[in-house]
Parts: C-alpha cells; sequence; structure tokens
C-alpha cells in the first residue's frame, strides 16, 4: 500500500473503497456489523469530506431499528455505501434480505483489523487493552504507522483515560477535573463518559455536580437492568443497552468493592438519589429487583418486608423469606456500607425463625431419653444459639424490628418449653438414662491415654454444649484441616460447680465418691487414694499435681496476659487453665452474649498453642438456659421427704417425693434428686433468668472440645494491599495471606490462620490516628479481607498531606507483620 495509506484512516478508506469501487450490479453494498459498537466513531470520522456514503445514526443511542433501515433501504435508489448494523451477523433480521445480496459483510472486530493494519498486538496484551481500544484508535486515527508501535497497555493508560481513571474521577478525591485539565485530557475523558459509559456530559459542569449526575445515572441504569419487567420511567437517567451500558454497570461494581472509594459512594448515593424517583419506583415493585446498589431502594425493601411480617402474627413466613433476606444482605448496603440497611438482622431473625418451624413437634417422635440427646447433639444446639441472639440487646437493631423479635421470643420460649417437658416425661420413666453418657472426665481421660503429646486442659465454667460447638467452629474457622471437633459428655446433676468440676477431672466416676459437706450448704467428692474434698478448687489442683504431674495453674486473664505462660516442655507436658467468664456464679449471666468470651478463649488458645501445646482440651462442669418464667412456671411446693439441701432447680435429700417433678439419683452417691420438669423452677433463692442445677439438655449435657495442631505448624504470612493514600474519616483497607504459601493442591496442612490488627499512626507525635477493635481473621488462601477503620477519640488535627503509617500486628502477640507509608488526603480536625 502506497505512503498515503500509512493513517488508519487511509487504510480503512482503502478497504471500504476496494469494496465499494468493484463494478456490480446492483451497486455494491457493504454491510458493516458492529456488534461491541466500535467501529461507529471511527466509520463516521472516515466517511468525511464524501469519502464514501455510510448509512449510520450520528450515536450508539439514536441507531435505527432494522425494520427502518430496510425500509429506508427499499426506498432509497441503489448506489454503492455502507449500512452500519449493531447486531453481529447471525444477529441480523429485517434487513436479511438484502444483507444476503451484500458485496460484503463485514465482521471483523477493531483488533484484528488493527492486525491487518499492521499494528503488532501481544495476545498478553488483549485483555488489558479492552476498552481502550476504540478510544485509542480514534485518538491514532491520523497518526502514522509507526507511531502504534508504541501501543502497550502501560502506555495506553498513561495517555488515555482509562477505566481505572474513570472510577478515580467518579469517587475519588476532589479535583480530579482540574488535573485532567492540566494532563490535557479532559477532552478525552468528556468523549469517554459520553461515548463509552453513556455518562451526562462532564463539559460546563462542576465536578461535584458531575459525579451527582454521573452515580445518579448508574444508579437508575442498574435498577432497571435489575428489573426489565418493570423499568424505571426516566429515560434521560437510564443508558440504553449495550457496551456502554455494560462498561458503566462493571464500573459500579467495582465502585462497591474496591475498598479505597467505599466511603466515597456511601457519601455520593444518597445524595444522587434524591434527584431521581427511586423510591416512588420501589414501592410499587411487584417482586425485588436484581439489583442492589441504590440505598433508598434498599431501605424500601427492607421497611416493606418488615411491615407485612408485622401483619402475621406466625413466624413460618419469616422463615420462608430467609432466602431473599440474605440475598439482600449480601450487597454493599447489607454488608459493606458503614450505616447499613438492617438486612443483617432480618436474616437472623429469620434463621431463628427457621429453627424454630423445622423443630416444631420434633418431641413427638422420641421414645427414649437417648432420642432426646441424640436429637440435642446433632441440631438442637443450635436453637440455644439462636436463642442467644434473640435475647441478646442489640443497640443497632432497627425499631421497626423489635416487636418482629418480640414475637419470635415467645414462639423460642414456647418451642423449648415443649421440648424440656418432653425430655423430662422421658427422663421420669428413663431416670438412669441420661447417666450412660460419659463424663467430661471419663472423655478426657481417654484422650490422655491415647496420645502422650503436650496438652493445655481447659476448665471452663457454665460452658453449655453450643458454645462447644461455637468455640470449635471458630478454632477450625480459615484452617486448612480441621484442627478441633467436639464430643458430648454428661455432668452430674445437680449441674452445680462442687460437682461438675470434680466429674470434668480425668478420672473414671467408679472411683468418686459424692456426699453432703458437713455444713449441709454443698457437696463433697473424693477420690480413691486421694485425701481431699475435690469439691473445693484448691483440692482439685492438688489432686492435678500428684496424678498428671501438673505444675502450672493459670486463669484465662494469666495465658493472655504471656508473661506466666511458659513454654512446653520435658517437664511441663500438662498444664491447666481456668476460665469463668460465663458464669458469675451469683445465679445471673448477663446477656451480653458470648461472643467476647468466645474469642478471648480463642485467643488464649491460640497463645497455648504458639507456646508449644499442640493439643487443648476444653472441658466444662455444667451447662445453663435463660428463661424468664410465668408465674405458672413456680413450684409453689417442695418436695416432701428427708430434705438436705435445696435450689430453685434441684433438692436433694432421701426419700423424696413430689406431685410432678423428676426425682433422679445423684451420682456416686446415696441420694436423691429432685428437679421440676421441663424449665420450671422451685421458689427459692436466687435471681431468675440465667438457670442451672437441674436435668435440661442445655444443662446436663456438656462439650468436650478437643483441638490440636501439627508440632511443627506456622502462622500464614500476612500483606497488606496497596493503600497509597487515605481519603475518608472511615477509610478500609484490605489484608490477606501472602501469595508463596499454597500448594497446586491447596493450603499446606501445616498452616494455621493468623487473627490480625491493623493500626494507622501519625508517626511524627508517635500516634494513633484509625484503628478497630475486632481482630480480623486471614485464612490460608487468598481472599483479601476488608478491615473497616474508625478515627480515634479525641480526634487528631492533621492537616492535607500529612504522612501516616499503616500496621498490620499479629492480635495475638502484637508482632508487627507489615506497614506501609501512606498520604492523608483530608483534613482532619476536632471542630
Amino acid at each position: 500500500m502506497s505512503t498515503a495509506s500509512t493513517t488508519f484512516r487511509s487504510w480503512l478508506c482503502a478497504t471500504i473503497g476496494e469494496v465499494l469501487g468493484r463494478q456490480s450490479a446492483p451497486p455494491p453494498l457493504l454491510v458493516w456489523c458492529d456488534p461491541d459498537r466500535e467501529w461507529l466513531e471511527l466509520l463516521r470520522m472516515a466517511a468525511e469530506a464524501n469519502a464514501f456514503e455510510l448509512w449510520a445514526p450520528a450515536s450508539c443511542h439514536e441507531a435505527e431499528h432494522e425494520l427502518i433501515v430496510r425500509d429506508r433501504f427499499y426506498r432509497t435508489p441503489p448506489a454503492p455505501r455502507v449500512v452500519w448494523l449493531p447486531v453481529a451477523r447471525e444477529g441480523i433480521t429485517w434487513f436479511k434480505p438484502f444483507e444476503l445480496q451484500a458485496e460484503e459483510v463485514w465482521q471483523r472486530p477493531l483488533l484484528d483489523a488493527l492486525r491487518e493494519y499492521g499494528v503488532d498486538v501481544s495476545r498478553d496484551d488483549e485483555g488489558q487493552l479492552d476498552g481502550l481500544l476504540a478510544a485509542q484508535a480514534r485518538e491514532w486515527f491520523d497518526k502514522p504507522r509507526e507511531t502504534w508501535k508504541e501501543l502497550t497497555p502501560a502506555n495506553a493508560k498513561g495517555t488515555l483515560v482509562g477505566d481505572h481513571r474513570m472510577l478515580d474521577v467518579l469517587a475519588g478525591p476532589e479535583g480530579e477535573f482540574e488535573r485532567l485539565r492540566a494532563e490535557g485530557r479532559f477532552d478525552f475523558f468528556v468523549r469517554r463518559a459520553t461515548e463509552d459509559f453513556g455518562f451526562p456530559d462532564p463539559a460546563g459542569q462542576s465536578e461535584r455536580s458531575w459525579r451527582i449526575a454521573a452515580t445518579a445515572c448508574v444508579l437508575c441504569t442498574d435498577a432497571s437492568d435489575g428489573s426489565p419487567r418493570e423499568p424505571l420511567r426516566e429515560p434521560e437517567k437510564i443508558i440504553p443497552p449495550g457496551l456502554a451500558r455494560q462498561r458503566a454497570l462493571n464500573l459500579l461494581k467495582q465502585w462497591q468493592h474496591y475498598v479505597t472509594y467505599l466511603a466515597s459512594f456511601e457519601e455520593l448515593v444518597p445524595e444522587a438519589e434524591r434527584t431521581t424517583g427511586l423510591v416512588y419506583w420501589a414501592r410499587n415493585l411487584s417482586a425485588p429487583p436484581r439489583s442492589r446498589s441504590s440505598r433508598i431502594v434498599e431501605q424500601t425493601l427492607f421497611d416493606q418486608a418488615v411491615d407485612q411480617l408485622e401483619r402475621l402474627e406466625d413466624v413460618d413466613a419469616l422463615a420462608r423469606g430467609a432466602q431473599t433476606f440474605k440475598e439482600r444482605e449480601s450487597g454493599f448496603w447489607g454488608r459493606l456500607a458503614a450505616r447499613p440497611v438492617g438486612w443483617r438482622f432480618l436474616c437472623e431473625l429469620a434463621g431463628a425463625a427457621a429453627l424454630i418451624v423445622e423443630n416444631g413437634g420434633v418431641e413427638e417422635a422420641w421414645k427414649s431419653v437417648r432420642h432426646a440427646i441424640d436429637w440435642y447433639v446433632a441440631q438442637g444446639w443450635r436453637l440455644d444459639e439462636a436463642g442467644e441472639r434473640l435475647f441478646v440487646e442489640e443497640p443497632e437493631l432497627p425499631q421497626q424490628l423489635v416487636r418482629l423479635r418480640a414475637r419470635l421470643r415467645r414462639g423460642y420460649l414456647r418451642t423449648m418449653d415443649r421440648v424440656g417437658r418432653a425430655h423430662s416425661e422421658l427422663l421420669a420413666r428413663e431416670p438412669d438414662k441420661l447417666f450412660e453418657l460419659p463424663t467430661a472426665g471419663e472423655l478426657l481421660l481417654g484422650e490422655l491415654e491415647q496420645q502422650i503429646v503436650p496438652t493445655a486442659i481447659l476448665f471452663v465454667d457454665a460452658c453449655r454444649f453450643e458454645l462447644g460447638q461455637r468455640l470449635s467452629g471458630l478454632l477450625n474457622q480459615g484452617e486448612p484441616a480441621r484442627r478441633a471437633s467436639v464430643s458430648a459428655a454428661v455432668a452430674p446433676v445437680p449441674t452445680i460447680t462442687p460437682l461438675g468440676m470434680s466429674f470434668a477431672l480425668p478420672i473414671q466416676r467408679e472411683k468418686l465418691a459424692v456426699a453432703l459437706s458437713a455444713d449441709g450448704k454443698s457437696f463433697s467428692v473424693t477420690a480413691a487414694g486421694f485425701d481431699g474434698d475435690l469439691g473445693r478448687a484448691d483440692k482439685r489442683r492438688s489432686w492435678l499435681k500428684e496424678t498428671l504431674e501438673i505444675r502450672d495453674w493459670l486463669k484465662i486473664e494469666e495465658v493472655l496476659d504471656g508473661s506466666s505462660l511458659k513454654r512446653a516442655s520435658a517437664r511441663r507436658r500438662v498444664i491447666a487453665v481456668h476460665g469463668n467468664e460465663l458464669d458469675s456464679h451469683d445465679g445471673r449471666l448477663e446477656l451480653t452474649g458470648a461472643d467476647d468470651h468466645l474469642s478471648r478463649y480463642v485467643q488464649a488458645i491460640h497463645r497455648l498453642r504458639d507456646a508449644g501445646f499442640h493439643r487443648v482440651i476444653v472441658v466444662s462442669d455444667h451447662g445453663f438456659f435463660h428463661w424468664q418464667p410465668d408465674e405458672h412456671d413456680i413450684e409453689e411446693e417442695l418436695p416432701t421427704g428427708e430434705v438436705l439441701w435445696t435450689h430453685r432447680r434441684a433438692v436433694v435429700g432421701r426419700n423424696l417425693s413430689h406431685a410432678t417433678a423428676v426425682r433422679l439419683r445423684v451420682p456416686c452417691s446415696d441420694l436423691q434428686v429432685v428437679v421440676p420438669r421441663g424449665t420450671n423452677a422451685f421458689r427459692t433463692y436466687g435471681s431468675l433468668g440465667f438457670f442451672h442445677g437441674g436435668a435440661t439438655l442445655q444443662e446436663a449435657i456438656v462439650p468436650v472440645v478437643v483441638a490440636t495442631w501439627p508440632a511443627k505448624a506456622r502462622k500464614i504470612g500476612v500483606v497488606l494491599k496497596p493503600v497509597g493514600h487515605i481519603t475518608s474519616e472511615a477509610p478500609r483497607v484490605e489484608v490477606q495471606a501472602a501469595a508463596d504459601q499454597r500448594t497446586m493442591f491447596g493450603a499446606e496442612s501445616n498452616l494455621l490462620a493468623r487473627r490480625v490488627l491493623v493500626k494507622v499512626k501519625d508517626p511524627a507525635a508517635g500516634k494513633l490516628v484509625f484503628r478497630h477493635t475486632d481482630p480480623v481473621l486471614v485464612e490460608p488462601d487468598t481472599t483479601a479481607k476488608a478491615v473497616p477503620l474508625v478515627l480515634v477519640e479525641p480526634r487528631p488535627d492533621l492537616p492535607y498531606g500529612t504522612s501516616l503509617v499503616i500496621e498490620v500486628q499479629d492480635a495475638d502477640d502484637e508482632q508487627l507483620l507489615t506497614r506501609e507509608e501512606v498520604i492523608l488526603k483530608i483534613e482532619i480536625s476536632d471542630w
């Protein structure tokens, strides 16, 4: 080809001219198929100065229907021309008769045409140039072919406004318009915004106004795209279907997952929504849309769901909506927003409702005490977890859900009362079956005899079976192999600490003897070959020292403090740790939830593991349940007979009798114990609310948690994803496992997940600026975890441009894992 064709314009005109210049009857027709709409602007530029006749709209948004093009072509005298169609060849419909008569049908994408022109685009660069190629071709349309040698992803992104730069302009720090003008790229940005993304024209608008308008546009487009049968009736704010819409929606998706700009998304969206009719559209939808980007839409859907549920009396409807609520909760406004819509709480309530419905009438299939125990161990314990969630006071619970939660509380209490009474009825018929289960001490003894490894025994007061399951789940979370397992054991009745802790020692129950203490206020427990009362904590420590040569007896706070915890050695192969956070021993457990206590136990167990104790065994004395009994749940009459000891959940003596209560044998003694049926209580001492002492499944079935780790286990390395700058008073950063810790078969089995804390400091002043309180678990896979940070109080005074340092520390031992210097791109003041 001659030197005149060295530009892409001249090459394209020559290629088209070669087809249109052929001598044929009728005159040649070139049908140009452009499904990605990347050729339209180039064809219009090429057709300037009457180079050839082009049938094409002024923009992609104005494309005529194919039937109109066919009718026009039929009525127009034949001539050499190019007819542009925004479809692939196989997608042509009304124009098909003329396409079959065409001299040629153009189907080549722009990339293939550029290669034919002589541009060397490597296969590795194709994906990175996607979205930039059409814009680059327009910019270099009249450049010599030699210029195209500079086409690389890095060069293209450096000279054009790429998709990520578009996100910077939409969501980044203020001043992007001025920076684009200073770089001479503003006009190109205008073209990309309008032509490639379908956004409003930025020319003549302030940066803030355009951001609000563009955000409104993409929100309305997303809403209509997510509800095609009920689209939003604001066509001026909806990007037509096609590549521009796809690019805009992809940008919206990136915005909601790009941790640096999450705060700007949460700030801009409400402002943009006020310029739209999204709230009215959402109120009249017949079904929830697939889109989840609009806060006002999510809030409206949430309010409607709650309002509808409040009109229903049963919990079945709430349970049926669980999947829908979970889908809404997974969006930005349910999970990532600093001020989320209440979908999370609705999901939790729906989960509790599902458990209540699922276990409705489950007791009707029980034929024995063992059936009840098997149900509780397999699935019934989940009701206890749901009950805790229902009764814990949530300060952030939306006001609309308070009445709904109250109804669920009543449903939960009815379910637990029904289950408890059914279990009591079976227990009355089979009073000895409950104690066929092994005790916690017998399971502990079996573990110690089975394998000799450095072991820490954690004795926990009032750890019911459900808490053991949750603790096991937390220990297994993020691990490449299962570390912890749970077995069920039985606690002695009455389920109180002096008896329970004695039976949690590693000894067969046949070697124990139980009697009332001399003062009649408690119980004494003796063991064969040991002179002392195991009902006393000091004597239990002495027994452990004599039997297992345990020299170290630590409290949880001493393990966490670190100074008292010594590394495992040949002389220190077994240690004992005591935790009483779950039982206040005054008859109450504050209903603040067990999450914080379990988190402390996980941290303590990790400290023990890191000190060389590769096995940690958790045992407990008894369980508990929460209850607010009605007056008819109180047993006014105590049992008759020789009453020796009284408790609101149990009465001990000899020859006892009661009209409704259940009579059992106190293990390893000649005493009897009478317990109220179900969750009833005797009218005696103790505040109501936190119960133990009786024989319900929650009180008598306790967990034994065994956690083991490889002797050569190591914690994963952690990296901080590049941050660069902080642009919000509520920033987020991302941490993830280092990439060199996986094999072709997944994570190595000896890797340990690591809990981390992130802090942002002012190195000049040596003070903390941003922090977060709950450790983030980084797992051995490569998934990044977002960490939301909050500004410390009192607020520091920091000017724009301050240099800060982000530090990532191990949450268990405060080891510094990684750090990055960043720039503060906002001003922070205490005003």
